[in-house]
Formats: C-alpha cells, sequence, structure tokens
C-alpha cells in the first residue's frame, strides 16, 4: 500500500476499529491516519465527495442488515423486496464513490447482534452484495472476518452495545481490521508473477539425495503446501522449483506421487542442480523475461534465505517453518500469496511461457529475418468492450517495460485492445491504448504493451492503428504521452527510431508528436533493438529492504486476534507506579490502550489525558469484562474521574457484590433448613 488514509463509514459506531487499523497501517510502514464518517451515515458520505470517504485513498464500509432496515426479519416476501432494493441502493452509492474518489473500496457486512438481528437477513444481505459486486475490482465484499474470526461467544458485547451502540468486543474489532487491512494490502499491493519453491524440506520431509524418492514423506501438512502452491497456479501465478538435488531424483518424486495437485505440467521452468541459488534464479529471471522483483521465493533454509537476500535483494525470500504444520499454517497467512480476482490471462500465462519458450527454441535455429518471415503474426485492434474491463485494468496496473507514459489510470474518451496471434499460439489481450480527441490531434494517454509481446512489431501496428484513425476522421497528428521511468527503456528505444517533435506538457511528461501519415506508415524492422527485447530483463532501482520481515513477521506471530491485541497492547506500554494497587494498575493499563496519552500518575484524570464518551463506553465495557462489574455514570462523568477515585469504585463494587452473593447464598442455606436446625445454630452462636 502506498501513502493512504483510510475513511470508514458504518450503520454503528465503529470507532473503535480505528485503533487497529492504524496497528495495520504502522505494521505495514503505510504513511495516513484512520478518519470516520458520521455515525449512521452511509450513504450520504458515499455519495457526497467532500466527505471523509471522498477524500481518502482507500474506503472501508461496514453495514448490519438490522442497520439498514428494521423490517428485514424472517422470510416473509415484503422483506425480501426490501432487502434487494436495499443491495440495490447501497451497490448504486458505491458506485458512485468509487467514481468520484477511485479508491479501493471494501465493503464489510457484519453480523447482526443476537438480540435483534435476523442471521436469515445478514445472509440474504451478504449473498446479494457479494453478486452485486463479483466482477467489480474496485469493490471488495468481506462477509465474515476469516481467517481471524475469534469463536462465536467473543464477538458480540451487549453491554456496550446497550451502553454506546458499540456491537462488538474488542477481539472482534481487532478481527475485522486484520481482514480489512490484508484485503487492501492485497488490491493496492503489486501481486508476485512468478513464486519459487525449494524441495527438500519445503514440499516434503526428508533429503530425496539421501533418503531417495521413496524415502521422502509427503504427509497432510505437506500436501496443504501443495494446494497452496495449486491455488497459486490457477490464479496465473508461473511456479518453479529451485533446489540443490539432481534433477532426475526431483522428477522422480513427482512420478512416484500422482495424487500431487501439482504436476510437472505445471511447473513453469526449474533449477535443480548445484549452483547457488541467487545464482538460479537470476537465471530464472533471463529466461522468463522477468524481473526479480516479480519474484517469491520459499525455502526452509536459513542459511539460504540469508544468501539470496544478499545476492537477490529484489526477490521477496520467505523462510518457511521446518515443521510441516508450522510450513502449512505460515503459507495461509502469507499475504502477498492472496488473490482477489482472476483474469482469463491469468489462467493462461503458464501455458503462454511454454509457447514464448517453442518460440525462443525456433529463434535460436534460424536468422531474425528468417524468423519473423516465419511467425505468421496476427494482430487484431478493436475497441475495447465490458469483456476487456478487467484485463485492460490488469495492464495499466502491471506493465512497466513498455508503458510510454507510465501511467496506471485510464481516463481518455475510447480505449482499443491488442490480440495477438501467430503460429505457436495465442498471446490473449496484450496491448492498449487510450485516446482522446484534442483539436487536429489524436492523443494518446496510455499506450501500453505487455513484455510477452515485445520485439515482434506489434507495437508498431499499435502506431500505424491510431495513425490510421487519426486520418479517417480527419486529423493531422497523433501524439504519444511519454514520462522516462526506471524500467521503461523499451518503450524510450521505440520512440527515438520515430520522426517525432517533443512538446512538453509540463513536468516529467511530453508529448511526441508525429504527422498522422508517418504514424499510419510505420512498420516492424528488425534489429538490435529486438535482440534487447528478446534479452534478460533487470531490474532497476533500489532493491526492496526488508519487506520479507514484515511478510513473516505477520504470517507467524498476527494469526489471531489474541496475538494482534497483545501486539496493539505492547505497542503502548504502560509505566509502572509505585505503590500502584494491583486495581490501579490494571485501570492505567486499560487507559494507556484507549486513551492518546497514557497515564503516570494514579492522580491523572480520563479527560485530560483525551478520553471522550465514546472512549468512556470502551472503558466501561473493558471494566466490565476484566472485573465483572458495570461502573455507574454519576462518579464517570465527574471532574474527580482519575485513576485512584476510578479503582476506589471498582473495588467497593466488587465488594458489594461479592456482599450480595454471600447473602444469597446464606438465604438459598436457611431455606433449607428446618425450624428446629434454624434454632440449633442460633444457640450454637450465642454459645
Amino acid at each position: 500500500m502506498d501513502k493512504i488514509g483510510l475513511g470508514v463509514a458504518a450503520t454503528f459506531t465503529a470507532e473503535p476499529l480505528g485503533d487497529a487499523l492504524r496497528f495495520w497501517l504502522a505494521e505495514l510502514d503505510v504513511e495516513g491516519d484512520v478518519a470516520f464518517a458520521p455515525y449512521d451515515q452511509v450513504f450520504p458520505s458515499l455519495l457526497d465527495p467532500g466527505s471523509v470517504l471522498g477524500r481518502a485513498g482507500a474506503v472501508v464500509v461496514l453495514v448490519r442488515a438490522e442497520d439498514l432496515d428494521g423490517d428485514l426479519d424472517g422470510d416473509a416476501q415484503d422483506g425480501q423486496d426490501e432487502l434487494d432494493a436495499v443491495v440495490v441502493d447501497l451497490a448504486a452509492a458505491l458506485r458512485a464513490s468509487v467514481r468520484a474518489s477511485g479508491a479501493p473500496h471494501v465493503l464489510v457486512v457484519c453480523p447482526p447482534s443476537p438480540a435483534h438481528g435476523s442471521p436469515e437477513a445478514h445472509a440474504r444481505l451478504a449473498a446479494g452484495l457479494t453478486r452485486a459486486f463479483e466482477d467489480d475490482r474496485a469493490v471488495s465484499v468481506l462477509t465474515s472476518a476469516e481467517p481471524y474470526e475469534p469463536e462465536p461467544e467473543a464477538v458480540h458485547d451487549a453491554f456496550a452495545d446497550r451502553t454506546g451502540n458499540v456491537p462488538y468486543t474488542d477481539r472482534y474489532f481487532a478481527a475485522l481490521a486484520a481482514a480489512v487491512s490484508r484485503r487492501l494490502h492485497a488490491v493496492t499491493t503489486p501481486r508476485p508473477k512468478v513464486v519459487v519453491a525449494d524441495c527438500d524440506g519445503t514440499l516434503w520431509d526428508g533429503v530425496v539425495g539421501e533418503d531417495g524418492p521413496d524415502g521422502v514423506v509427503i504427509g497432510p501438512e505437506r500436501m496443504e503446501i501443495w494446494r497452496e502452491l495449486a491455488r497459486q497456479v490457477a490464479a496465473g501465478r508461473l511456479l518453479c522449483l529451485c533446489s540443490k538435488n539432481e534433477e532426475r531424483d526431483v522428477r522422480e518424486v513427482f512420478a512416484r506421487h500422482p495424487e500431487l495437485p501439482v504436476g510437472l505440467g505445471d511447473v513453469t521452468a526449474m533449477r535443480v542442480g548445484w549452483e547457488a541459488k541467487p545464482d538460479a534464479l537470476r537465471s530464472l529471471a533471463a529466461e522468463l523475461r522477468l524481473g526479480l522483483d516479480s519474484f517469491l521465493f520459499l525455502d526452509d533454509s536459513p542459511v539460504e534465505c540469508a544468501e539470496v537476500r544478499a545476492g537477490c535483494p529484489e526477490v521477496l525470500t520467505l523462510q518457511l517453518p521446518a515443521d510441516a504444520s508450522g510450513a502449512a499454517a505460515f503459507l495461509r497467512h502469507c499475504w502477498p500469496l492472496d488473490v482477489t480476482s482472476v483474469t482469463t490471462a491469468d489462467r493462461e500465462r503458464g501455458r503462454r511461457y511454454q509457447e514464448e519458450r517453442r518460440r525462443e527454441q525456433a529463434r535460436d535455429e534460424m536468422s531474425l529475418d528468417d524468423f519473423f518471415a516465419t511467425l505468421d503474426l496476427r494482430v487484431a485492434i478493436t475497441p475495447a468492450g465490458p469483456e476487456h474491463e478487467d484485463r485492460a485494468v490488469q495492464l495499466a496496473e502491471r506493465t512497466n517495460q513498455f508503458n510510454l507514459s507510465g501511467t496506471r489510470r485510464l481516463d481518455g474518451d475510447e480505449r482499443f485492445v491488442v490480440e495477438v496471434r501467430d503460429r505457436f499460439g495465442d498471446y490473449g489481450v496484450v496491448g492498449l491504448t487510450d485516446v482522446r480527441t484534442e483539436g487536429d490531434t489524436l492523443r494518446a494517454c496510455a499506450f501500453l504493451l505487455s513484455c510477452r509481446a515485445l520485439g515482434r512489431g506489434v507495437e508498431h501496428r499499435m502506431l500505424a492503428h491510431l495513425g490510421a484513425l487519426a486520418r479517417e476522421r480527419g486529423l493531422a497528428r497523433v501524439a504519444l504521452a511519454h514520462r522516462a521511468t526506471e524500467r521503461n527503456r523499451p518503450a524510450r528505444d521505440f520512440l527515438a527510431a520515430l520522426p517525432v517533435t517533443v512538446e512538453p506538457d509540463g513536468g516529467e511528461m511530453a508529448w511526441h508528436v508525429l504527422d498522422a501519415g508517418d504514424a499510419a506508415a510505420v512498420v516492424h524492422k528488425p534489429g538490435p533493438a529486438e535482440e534487447r527485447a528478446a534479452g534478460p530483463v533487470r531490474t532497476a532501482g533500489p532493491a526492496v529492504p526488508a519487506g520479507w520481515a514484515a511478510v513473516e513477521r505477520i504470517a507467524t506471530r498476527l494469526t489471531g486476534a489474541d496475538a494482534i491485541l497483545d501486539a496493539m497492547r505492547a505497542a503502548r506500554p504502560v509505566a509502572e507506579v509505585a505503590g500502584a494497587s494491583p486495581v490501579e494498575a490494571t485501570v492505567m493499563r486499560l487507559w494507556a490502550e484507549l486513551l492518546d496519552t497514557a497515564p503516570a500518575s494514579v492522580d491523572d484524570g480520563f479527560f485530560e489525558l483525551g478520553g471522550h464518551s465514546l472512549r468512556l463506553v470502551q472503558f466501561m465495557a473493558r471494566v466490565r469484562a476484566e472485573f465483572g462489574v458495570e461502573l455507574p455514570f454519576d462518579t464517570l462523568y465527574t471532574t474527580s474521574f482519575t485513576v485512584a477515585e476510578v479503582a476506589k469504585v471498582i473495588e467497593e463494587r466488587q465488594l458489594a457484590d461479592a456482599g450480595d452473593e454471600e447473602l444469597a447464598g446464606l438465604l438459598d442455606e436457611l431455606a433449607g433448613l428446618s425450624d428446629e436446625e434454624i434454632d440449633a445454630l442460633l444457640d450454637a452462636e450465642n454459645g
């Protein structure tokens, strides 16, 4: 996630979520704060571009069925109609907010209260909203806090709900914040394109070189790792193997285990041998023509991980726990492996890399001119339709090398998609132009092409198409927006060979302009640029410094609501005060967790430290959970509401409750005695 601010709106009091969201912003090293829309103002806040949500870099909306319509109970048809209307209205408001802000939105359908909510209405609302946004990349729908969901009895807080409309416990708010932060991370952070796995101690227990292919063990926990790799392949990630072994032994393990969900046919490439793993990974990057910063490497060996981090710092290198169950749990909580949407291009990526390998073999067997003469390249450039929306957005987000302007947003008037085939197979949709007309000029705000189609002349046909389009519309010029980035060298090489004039547009952006007729006449001439395009891709710029440390910490230590709460509390320690009673020390700890400033003395006051009515409700709920007593309002809303004063009230309440319980027990005991037994007890008491 880049620099971002979170805007939150809810149909209930959700401010306790803010502390946990701020914890995750700090954990992920993201600048920005969390701001809340006014209470129960979801629809106005979504529809107002000037609201907290309209100004946020990411938006979180939390709803309950019982808050949206009080009649949504049971299976009555009128309740169903009301619910359908709510789904339509809420979906429309969310889409309006996305259009106005361009920010990713996460919609959470929260569980109903045990006292007033309807599980049926909740289920129908969750299902309706999930369907409404199943093909929408801008709005993610969560219907639970999985995988952080605590046990059912730890979800609701009836006292806080009754006192301040705060329906959930601290544990559930912590779980919600983790689930929301994880989803935002998935939709705003680039996903790895290549997953590389070690073999011994990672994919199986044992060492195949010593134990033999029949001696290694793939138990139920190791099988979970294989299933996760299968999910990654299904999502379009390229799976590679990198292991210090004999290749025939590794292949034999696959042959002896046909039940594995991943077969050798799913492995895009492998480096099994005795070379250093950093060298092996660089070799894989060259073969796949991908930057090392798109690689994720899994290994159980701390030594091998340290070597890769030193030799290939661009790679996200993660050390799996040595035990199989720990490794499987690690992958379940490995955020970079999360998948939110899968396009057709993703599903076919592995096949296309295999086709590319056959192209490379053919290129090595003949001259460059002969290769292009026999390639039978077919390029189709057509207006983008609704079916191309996901792929167009994906191209803008992921294309780096041949992205003339470096843009990630598409805001032109027309889009054209580029589909390519040759004698080896179908590349799919690999290119995109995003254009608008200004005066006598057709301006291409976005002109981009996937790296797998570079060096084939597709970019020349894209420009020729724009030139022909401009002439057809009576326009004199074609202008290409260009901004140099660290990684779009191929785009700069392409521009350098064109008869263009450069018109600055302020800042780093410039327009490269050429006559429409010249653009229409551009043709591909194989040469040095194509040789460069076929060579290995090197990643420019600084390496990712320590992303692996945060990923490993989250995947091993922050895997449940209790662990997250413990980490939040550890981040806000309270100083020990000499002479403070155990109750006073506990009150100080609770205030340190809730308030902007931690108390330093038992005489510090709640409101003086930044407390307000909502924090007061949270504190009362925590006192009830910690000590089993309810604090009276007349004690709390006073200027003498200090640590010492509230600790004294808690102790008095505990004593009173204990006395009441003792009296009730004595009465129960007396009720079971006869008159003679009571007289005997009195005589004994009087001596």
